[in-house]
């Protein structure tokens, strides 16, 4: 058993994971402030029996470190150091697409699969790329940011996360406060916030037919909570075939293991060491 954290940019989510077996999960919002997310996740830890830990963090990884969360301030925090000197026991991290891409290569529709590249879209959009049966994390660990792609002159988060959503809605006059305010209104089939998630999936697909073209991957999944908007699926899918030369028509799916994917990756990060 292992004592799994993913740490996102609006929620922290830890449990116990053995295999795909999740039990006592708790979900509660993340502080976004370095001091306050810190004692929260020690906090957390303190109410579960002691065991390894692994973690998923919403950050650009180095060397193990976050050193560079642009959702949240958690730059530069030593968590693996600071949480095994407090715990004594072997604290594993790793980037929290990377952890989702690990689950579902494991358990999910990755398995079974050697190449294959998973989107995390939400408060931002992050990415995890299995080559060769191998989680693949680059030279420094910072490898597959898919959401800092240049797609028009702007990095893709700011075209297509939740926020963005948001922000292109009220651009056109929706008047919404956050993502469920705009997906309560595509359901009532407002046209002006279907147009903007149809808009936000192209470049989702440009985004996904950029990738194709560096890793021609077998497959690519959509996980995170903005993955689960019906409304961005088939535009996104649309865009990558339509705009894909070689016409290769790569599968896309949704993430078999939904909002549970970084979770059961942090629990295997033991395993990867």
């Amino acid at each position: 058993m292992v004592l799994a954290l993913d740490i996102g940019a609006t929620n922290i989510r830890i449990a116990e994971v053995s295999g795909i077996k999740i039990k006592n999960k708790k979900i509660i919002p993340n502080p976004k402030k370095k001091e306050k997310a810190l004692s929260t996740i020690i906090s957390l830890i303190t109410e579960y029996k002691k065991q390894p830990i692994g973690i998923g963090i919403a950050s650009f990884m180095k060397f193990g470190i976050p050193v560079f969360t642009p959702n949240w301030d958690f730059s530069n925090v030593d968590v693996k150091s600071l949480l095994e000197k407090k715990f004594k026991v072997p604290v594993y991290i790793e980037n929290d697409a990377n952890c989702a891409a690990l689950g579902e290569h494991h358990f999910g529709y990755g398995k079974g699969k050697s190449n294959f590249f998973l989107f995390t879209l939400g408060t931002g959009i992050g990415g995890g790329t299995v080559i060769n049966n191998k989680l693949y994390s680059g030279h420094r660990g910072t490898a597959t940011e898919p959401g800092h792609m240049i797609i028009n002159g702007k990095h893709l988060e700011q075209l297509a996360s939740g926020p963005a959503s948001v922000q292109l809605a009220k651009s056109k006059d929706l008047k919404v406060k956050d993502t469920f305010e705009l997906q309560a209104l595509a359901k009532k089939g407002n046209k002006t916030a279907l147009a903007v998630y149809s808009e936000v999936g192209r470049h989702i697909g440009v985004g996904m037919l950029n990738v194709a073209y560096i890793l021609d991957p077998e497959i690519i999944l959509l996980g995170g909570g903005f993955a689960n908007v019906p409304y961005i699926y088939s535009s996104a899918k649309k865009a990558l075939w339509e705009g894909d030369w070689a016409n290769r028509k790569i599968p896309v799916m949704q993430a078999k293991l939904k909002d549970d994917a970084g979770l059961i990756g942090a629990g295997l990060l033991p395993r990867k060491e």
